[in-house]
């Protein structure tokens, strides 16, 4: 029976597990400012450097769908155990490395690691958690989790202008390892274990569609749609998901149930939240590869120009669940999309500049941070149970791929322009504001969709039946 206090241990344990989460998205997103760097010492363009975030987002997706599983086999200490030390290898390897090749190979690893690490978080906080505490506790852990990406870019920034972009590496052990000795003592198992098989098919056919989807987006900027390798990504990704919905309609114990998507606010959340979380990506890639080469800043200022917005993300995760466990998520949410159709008007009509962009990712992160956990809970609340752990791993993992594709998408729009041009400046601005004016398109369809399930908010869980 899950527990009806919160007590001091599944606290920490669930800070543990965020820590985990806190360290591998710190990497992510300080190397993100830190790319211009990478390019000019490892020899690589743009659309090749971001494959160390992208590609690692990637491994993240296709491990968090593997998440039913393994909450099912193995303990929660075990899961989090091994996806620590793996993650800790990666993080070693690429602190000591000078080649691509090697220090892509580390951060897949911990990708390995970010993909068991993530969606454990919430299974412990749906598993564990009463439910008139869930929207803080999953907003306490936001917070956490949240604040990787306010210090990611300052510190990733700072830490490569004046002592090498190794140092982020070395930054982050010591809380890798203290999130470690904390989690082996306090996480504990409540649901129980069973020899439960795993959905090897199943499992390749949603790889498959992670897969082909982002190396399609990847290949746009060099080499279109209408070429074979592209159309045949494009295919690897139509066949994997449609394969996917087919086969598990009639497997017995499908690796994710699309019996969840009968629920029609269940997939507008799951969309909505794909179309923002690509949004938000694109930002984090263009305002700092606008930063530094239109603007000509520094990889340090260009990192802090990202650290308030992030801050205001992290803060906001906590208060608004707390709203969220007080009024329901009608009000959170309303909030959250207002704040983020402000941001987006102000980022499209106002001239790029360091304080305006700054001002920009302030708003529409502070409108994620009333959002994002929110539309979450919201949704999986209205699953049955059974579905709970399914549903986080959905979320969990179009989040890591949406944020993949929203690199991709970024890396690939401003590439086009950069091809062949004589002024790299101009070309990379008309790169940013084209992804910008894509990014209304998405925001509006996203917000659509959000107001769709605000309105059905109120209804009870869906109970699936055969």
């Amino acid at each position: 029976m899950p527990e009806k206090v919160l007590s001091p241990r599944l606290i920490l344990s669930i800070l543990a597990i965020a820590l985990l989460g806190f360290t591998d998205i710190m990497l992510e997103t300080a190397l993100n400012v830190s790319f211009p760097a990478l390019m000019k010492q490892l020899h690589v363009d743009s659309a090749t450097v971001q494959w160390l975030t992208s590609g690692v987002i990637l491994l993240t997706s296709m491990i968090v769908i593997m998440s039913p599983w393994l909450k099912a086999r193995f303990s929660n200490r075990s899961q989090f155990m091994v996806a620590g030390v793996v993650s800790l290898i990666g993080i070693f390897i690429d602190a000591t490395s000078n080649q691509f090749g090697l220090i892509l190979f580390g951060r897949l690893l911990q990708g390995v690691g970010a993909g068991v690490g993530l969606p454990l978080m919430n299974n412990v906080v749906f598993e564990q958690v009463p439910d008139n505490r869930r929207g803080t506790m999953i907003g306490l852990a936001s917070l956490i989790v949240s604040f990787s990406p306010a210090l990611g870019p300052a510190f990733g920034g700072f830490l490569t202008a004046y002592y090498g972009w190794h140092m982020i590496f070395w930054v982050v052990l010591p809380i890798q390892l203290f999130a470690l000795i904390v989690g082996w003592f306090t996480i504990q198992q409540i649901d129980p274990l069973k020899k439960a098989r795993f959905d090897l098919i199943g499992w390749l056919l949603l790889s498959c569609f992670f897969v082909g989807g982002l190396i399609t987006v990847d290949r746009l900027s060099g080499h279109g749609l209408f070429n074979i390798l592209s159309l045949t990504a494009l295919a690897v990704m139509l066949i994997g998901i449609f394969g996917y919905y087919f086969y598990a309609r009639k497997e017995e114990e499908p690796l994710l149930s699309p019996k969840m998507f009968a629920l029609p606010m269940f997939r507008q959340a799951v969309l909505a939240a794909v179309l923002i979380q690509v949004v938000n990506l694109t930002f984090n890639y263009a305002i700092p590869m606008g930063l530094q080469l239109v603007l000509k800043q520094s990889s340090s200022v260009a990192g802090l120009s990202l650290f308030p917005g992030a801050i205001g993300f992290a803060i906001m995760s906590i208060i608004s669940g707390n709203l969220y466990d007080r009024f329901g998520p009608k009000l959170p949410n309303a909030i959250g999309l207002g704040f983020i159709v402000l941001g987006m008007v102000w980022i499209v009509l106002v001239p790029f500049t360091v304080w305006s962009m700054t001002i920009a990712f302030v708003i529409t992160q502070l409108g994620g941070g009333f959002w994002f956990g929110n539309n979450m809970t919201n949704a999986i609340s209205h699953l049955d149970r059974v579905f709970h752990s399914a549903g986080n791993s959905i979320f969990s993992a179009v989040n890591n791929y949406s944020a993949a594709v929203g690199i991709a998408l970024a890396a690939s729009i401003i590439s086009i322009f950069q091809k062949g041009a004589t002024n790299l400046s101009a070309a990379t601005l008309n790169g940013i504001q084209w992804t910008y004016r894509f990014d209304v398109i998405l925001i509006a369809l996203a917000v659509y969709l959000s107001l769709k399930v605000m309105k059905d908010a109120g209804d009870g869980p869906m109970v699936i039946k055969d």
